[in-house]
């Protein structure tokens, strides 16, 4: 058997993407990945696309995740690899009706892959195995129950998915990376009373975004967690279940040697932004325009994305209380000083040079794309403009930090790069308070 890897920077990416839904019956198998999420993600893991091939004829296709050093308790596997050894797993899927999975396959398969990618720590992964497990667990903080799921609850989160976010059974992610097996970077669940009412998870990545500063060495960003997706059920928001998730994810990453949590997120909700600057003390020097294919009910125009860093090593990060802290929100009626840089999306100023910057965001976002999508495509158009000028890591850009209001108009702030302020985000304490 030979492995054959896929160009992600190919002209044939997606149409191969496409023959590979069209192959494994996308929409209709529970175990593939969401189309965006490989074309997209997958690649910015540091993952890989290959096509397992016998006798020259294409017997199944591969999909390779980073995968971690460390083990978790009960796992049957071979000795991990060192330290800053880089290792995979190869999730396989059969493209023939005879390609039953044996272990035969499995290591002719693995030895494939190992031998092209000069990689001998591949563990092969069959998503249809019967014999998955799934180590769930509990911790009750404020009435929410929190920890991974139990077999029963990993089945219930793309149902939970599609509720949240409308999307059809194409977008859904299968439910089996919530196993022992497949070892994702983050599976985590939310409990209300016996009933499933958030989830979180992400996936291992090597490398990223480029870092400021020193942030590369210190916080060894070489080995990071990109924190996929996360959900809370409607009738239960306003009870910091987000916040809840996302604190135990980066214990979990601090305690797995992680230093850096990277996720995706629409800059123009307003919630989220809330959550991400305000409460968990994430950063944003990084903006992708239209960055993913898909739409649906949350997104109706051009899916634009900051890319977030949240350094869970940091003061900044671990200062902040697991219950009982403030939202910070400024009032910017109250501080004149901070220049902003629109007014709506009529009009935009590109001239300013101040410390600190207000970006205006829409009030509902999601309201609005539903309401008024002409307005909502300007809005989506203008703030492009404006965080494509000003948001950056150089001298003289923009480090997005923070959110702020002034009545019924909702903000994002920004604060002028130096050295400085490289320092002071990526300060950490000798000793944590939590």
């Amino acid at each position: 058997m030979r492995a054959e890897f896929v160009d992600p920077h190919g002209p044939y990416w997606n149409a191969t993407i496409d023959q590979i839904g069209a192959l494994l019956h996308a929409g209709q198998n529970p175990t593939l990945f969401p189309y965006h999420f490989l074309q997209v993600v997958l690649p910015k893991l540091g993952g890989h696309i290959v096509w397992l091939v016998e006798n020259d004829t294409r017997v199944g296709v591969g999909f390779l995740f980073p995968r971690h050093r460390l083990r978790r308790p009960g796992e049957t596997e071979p000795p991990a690899p060192p330290i800053g050894t880089r290792a995979f797993t190869l999730r396989y899927h059969a493209v023939r009706e005879a390609g039953a999975v044996t272990p035969a396959l499995a290591a002719a398969a693995t030895a494939a892959v190992a031998a092209q990618l000069d990689c001998p720590h591949i563990t092969f992964y069959d998503p249809s195995a019967p014999d998955h497990t799934y180590s769930g667990s509990t911790q009750v903080i404020q009435n929410v129950d929190l920890g991974r799921p139990y077999a029963d609850e990993a089945a219930q989160i793309p149902a939970l998915h599609q509720r949240i976010w409308g999307s059809p059974p194409e977008y859904l992610y299968p439910a089996d990376i919530h196993s022992d097996q497949f070892a994702a970077g983050t599976s985590l669940v939310a409990r209300v009373d016996g009933r499933l009412v958030g989830f979180l998870f992400g996936f291992f990545k090597f490398d990223g975004p480029p870092l400021p500063a020193d942030w590369e060495t210190r916080f060894r960003g070489a080995l990071r967690l990109e924190s996929q997706t996360m959900g809370v059920h409607p009738d239960y928001r306003g009870m910091r279940i987000g916040n809840l998730l996302k604190r135990m994810q980066a214990e979990q990453a601090r305690q797995a040697g992680i230093a850096i949590v990277n996720w995706t997120a629409d800059p123009l909700q307003f919630a989220n932004a809330a959550l991400n600057f305000g409460l968990l003390r994430a950063v944003a020097f990084h903006h992708y325009p239209d960055f993913y294919p898909f739409r649906n009910e949350l997104n109706r125009v051009p899916a634009s994305r900051f890319a977030l860093t949240w350094l869970v090593e940091s003061a900044r990060v671990r200062d902040v209380p697991l219950t009982g802290a403030r939202t910070l929100i400024l009032d910017l009626g109250q501080h004149p000083h901070i220049r902003r840089v629109n007014d709506g999306w009529w009009h935009v100023d590109f001239t300013a040079d101040s410390d600190l910057i207000a970006v205006e965001i829409p009030a509902d976002w999601t309201a609005l794309q539903q309401r008024a999508i002409e307005e909502a495509m300007r809005w989506r158009d203008a703030t492009d403009r404006l965080f494509a000028h000003y948001v950056g890591s150089r001298p003289g850009q923009y480090v997005i930090t923070g959110v702020a209001t002034d009545g019924d108009r909702r903000y994002l702030l920004g604060q002028r790069v130096h050295d400085g302020l490289w320092e002071h985000l990526g300060h950490v304490d000798p000793q944590p308070k939590d």
